[in-house]
């Protein structure tokens, strides 16, 4: 059987070449739903914004040329700190932005009143050491490194008496910056230990409000790196989040205010956002022992005066614990309720989630579709 080829001129039937059929549509007959992109799924960015300073005369003092603090933006979270009790209970430092230099990057830069950051070729001044009363050395390092001995500044120091007394040398290895997020624990726990090594038996390192209490004679720790912008800045905002009680991006912040040529790429912002609620949840642990340890002591002290009654004659009330899911079900099977309610109020939740299409017909598309359909 042969069939006429139809002439095809610029994309539709050529005249009289077959009057019935409808002429060929270049657009398409569907299109996405919501936008989209052929890019690797990647989190959203997190912007940190510069440290501004505050033009405020009572931050400054009213002196001329002081320096003024620096603002650390809205808290993001209940917990966080503004930015005025940040600058007046937890020690932080001015900001040096309007002094700094390039050739600052060369040096160590003081974040915390015992905290400093800065590269090993500062962990090698002895000068430095010696006039700042530096007496503990954090070197934030690759095991390949390490195990080469680099990056090693306790050698120089070795080779003045005085100071190989005086100052303690630590390291924290990792093989890559993903690893940092299980040191960071190890490091502000170096550092907090050296800070209160010299402070008197019983001395509470916490205020009533959280934030830290200087002891009378702090120990004071330089953690340094290569550079002193990557890896050893990223412990050092680490240890700034649990020392007072701030986010990442406010501890990023305080740390760009002291030593402006840090370093925090995306991969390295991501681990100590992921890191914060890690701690929060470790303070807000230690928090109800401590409240616990607390209230045993007060019912100690309460028994002590009033005897060894109960705390139904002596008019204490204990906490009542959670009510478990068995004991629901035991509610349900005593009473003889119906057992499906609980699941049908948990179904309750995925109503309404029918989802999305990712394309949808165009409406060129869906009319020709009723055109067949209708003939």
């Amino acid at each position: 059987m042969h069939v006429a080829q139809q002439p095809i001129q610029n994309g539709n039937l050529a005249p009289g070449g077959g009057a019935s059929m409808a002429p060929l549509s270049t657009s398409p007959s569907h299109h996405p739903t919501l936008p989209w992109s052929n890019g690797i799924p990647s989190p959203p960015r997190i912007l940190v914004p510069p440290p501004t300073l505050i033009n405020d005369p009572a931050n400054r003092g009213g002196r001329p040329g002081s320096r003024q603090p620096l603002n650390y933006g809205a808290p993001a979270n209940g917990t966080s700190l503004s930015s005025s009790q940040l600058l007046a209970n937890s020690g932080i430092l001015p900001t040096t932005l309007q002094d700094w230099r390039y050739e600052s990057r060369r040096e160590a830069q003081q974040i915390l009143p015992h905290l400093y950051l800065g590269p090993v070729s500062a962990a090698k001044d002895l000068a430095y050491l010696r006039r700042e009363n530096i007496t503990l050395l954090i070197a934030v390092r690759n095991n390949i490194t390490a195990r080469h001995r680099l990056l090693n500044a306790y050698n120089e120091i070795a080779k003045d008496p005085e100071l190989k007394a005086r100052v303690r040398f630590e390291s924290v290895d990792v093989s890559g910056n993903q690893e940092l997020i299980a040191s960071f624990p190890i490091a502000s726990k170096l550092v907090d230990d050296h800070l209160y090594h010299t402070a008197p038996p019983g001395f509470i390192r916490r205020k009533p409000n959280g934030l830290p209490e200087q002891p009378p004679n702090p120990g004071k720790t330089l953690i340094y790196c290569e550079s002193g912008n990557e890896r050893s800045a990223a412990v050092a905002a680490a240890y700034i989040m649990q020392h007072i009680n701030c986010t990442a991006v406010q501890a990023i912040q305080v740390i760009q205010g002291r030593r402006f040529c840090v370093c925090f790429d995306d991969s390295m912002k991501y681990l100590l956002t992921g890191y914060e609620p890690i701690w929060m949840a470790r303070r807000d642990v230690e928090m109800q022992q401590m409240a616990a340890a607390a209230a045993a002591a007060a019912s100690q002290s309460l028994n002590a005066i009033f005897g060894s009654r109960t705390p139904q004659e002596s008019g204490a009330t204990g906490k009542k614990s959670k009510r478990g899911i068995e004991e629901a079900y035991d509610d349900e099977e005593m009473s003889g309720g119906d057992f499906s309610m609980p699941t049908e109020l948990d179904a309750a939740r995925f109503e309404k989630r029918e989802g999305i299409a990712p394309f949808s017909d165009s409406q060129a598309s869906a009319m020709s579709l009723d055109d067949v359909m209708d003939g």
